[in-house]
């Protein structure tokens, strides 16, 4: 099992390297513009308090800290803070490493300037070396009949990430409007396998092109051999250099055809937990 090999302090000593290395940059490096101040103060700001969220498979928190919020600034800066330690084993991803795929998901968003992961950085918080991430706050009304067209290209811009980032576990949950009719995709770890291993809500797109502006994004990156090249480097912080390549190949693969996978009718979607 993946979770097993090398045994668990070797997996812990080899995620530790991981996270020392990414940390060399800086929080920003590799960021958004528009994010800077956010990665900086998510990865420095004084923390006021830390709660636990009871969802999920695995221990995460949310941490509140001395710093206004990006896009509401009467209300204080918070982060869903996910400590490698409260990782729960899975037969299929390395151990210690999901808070890892977290952070390099945000970077490949970051690369294509899709702005649909919210900010996320590393953090030595207080249950030791994890992710932290924006927390967004949700939309206080229903998208209307005007945001249908620019909701579909949202959408379709997510699920062009999935397929590059290979992630294997797209709920409909992950998933959040916010103010703007803004589509956020949250909770990302179960990415960058090394073989295909893609599960999407979004499954119904199998086979239909890529939109274009989206597709230019794609391409603009993969032509830039600078900005691919630092993307990949940035990534070998946080990954292995098999999945390093596979990201890499996933990019040459869709720039050639710019067509979302089919995926398997069964095997393709994930379990939705409502």
């Amino acid at each position: 099992m993946a979770g097993d090999s090398g045994g668990d302090a070797e997996n812990v000593g080899r995620g530790r390297s991981r996270f020392e290395a990414a940390l060399t940059e800086g929080p920003a490096g590799g960021g958004r513009q528009a994010d800077v101040e956010t990665l900086r103060a998510l990865a420095e700001a004084p923390i006021e308090g830390t709660g636990q969220l009871l969802y999920g498979s695995n221990a995460v928190f949310l941490i509140e800290f001395d710093a206004p919020d990006p896009d509401l600034p009467d209300e204080p800066l918070r982060a869903v803070y996910k400590p490698t330690r409260g990782e729960r084993p899975l037969w299929d991803f390395p151990r210690h490493t999901l808070y890892l795929r977290e952070t390099a998901t945000y970077l490949v968003d970051a690369a294509l300037d899709l702005g649909h992961v919210p900010p996320t950085t590393l953090r030595d918080g207080p249950l030791g070396p994890g992710s932290v991430q924006l927390f967004v706050h949700p939309a206080e009304h229903d998208p209307g009949p005007d945001d249908s067209d620019s909701l579909e290209l949202q959408l379709r811009q997510v699920a062009l990430l999935d397929v590059l980032v290979n992630n294997a576990d797209r709920k409909r949950a992950h998933l959040l409007v916010t103010q703007g009719a803004r589509v956020r995709a949250i909770d990302n770890a179960l990415t960058f396998l090394p073989y295909p291993r893609q599960r999407t809500a979004l499954i119904a797109l199998g086979g239909t092109q890529i939109p274009r502006s989206a597709e230019a994004r794609l391409r603009a990156l993969a032509d830039d051999a600078a900005r691919m090249n630092a993307l990949s480097a940035r990534l070998a912080r946080l990954l292995s250099s098999e999945e390093v390549d596979a990201f890499v190949h996933r990019v040459g693969e869709l720039t050639t055809d710019p067509v979302y996978p089919v995926l398997d009718d069964w095997d393709g979607r994930p379990f939705e937990w409502w």
